[in-house]
């Protein structure tokens, strides 16, 4: 199982107006209980972690274990969406999902967690496996429910 998961509106959820938190290595304070709820489903589906956020050319793989790992989130694996080395080489976020789909993606028990929305334009096939979140608000218990019922269907 696989949760492709953005950072911004969904783990980080301070409102634009405030500034955020800096951790000691360098990036933000997730919101402790959308931290709880990634926990929860991580543990609950045994799921892989792929990046789908834009922070994830920032930093090594290595590096986003330490991040998880400092904010209480213990993850199974972590990877990458794709090889895109900057922001400028990246597309927007439904086209990239959509490629992982089409590139083996397909072939997974996935969820999408993100706030981006654009992944309402995504075929069918994708877009069923997408949960929205707000962006103040993030990984709540109803989207965190909602990931498990997409993950956990039979």
């Amino acid at each position: 199982m696989i949760i492709l998961l953005d950072i911004d509106g969904v783990l980080v959820t301070t409102p634009s107006w405030r500034a955020t938190e800096i951790l000691a290595d360098g990036f933000m304070k997730f919101n402790d209980n959308a931290a709880t709820n990634l926990q929860r489903l991580i543990i609950e589906t045994e799921a892989d972690i792929v990046l789908t956020s834009t922070h994830r050319v920032n930093y090594s793989i290595e590096t986003w274990k330490k991040i998880f790992r400092q904010r209480g989130i213990l993850t199974n694996s972590i990877a990458k969406l794709n090889e895109k080395k900057s922001i400028e080489t990246m597309l927007n976020r439904a086209t990239e999902i959509k490629e992982w789909f089409d590139n083996g993606g397909h072939k997974y028990n996935f969820v999408i967690i993100d706030d981006d929305l654009s992944l309402n334009d995504l075929p069918v096939a994708i877009k069923s496996r997408c949960v929205i979140t707000s962006p103040l608000i993030g990984l709540n218990e109803d989207a965190t429910n909602n990931a498990l019922k997409i993950l956990l269907a039979k």
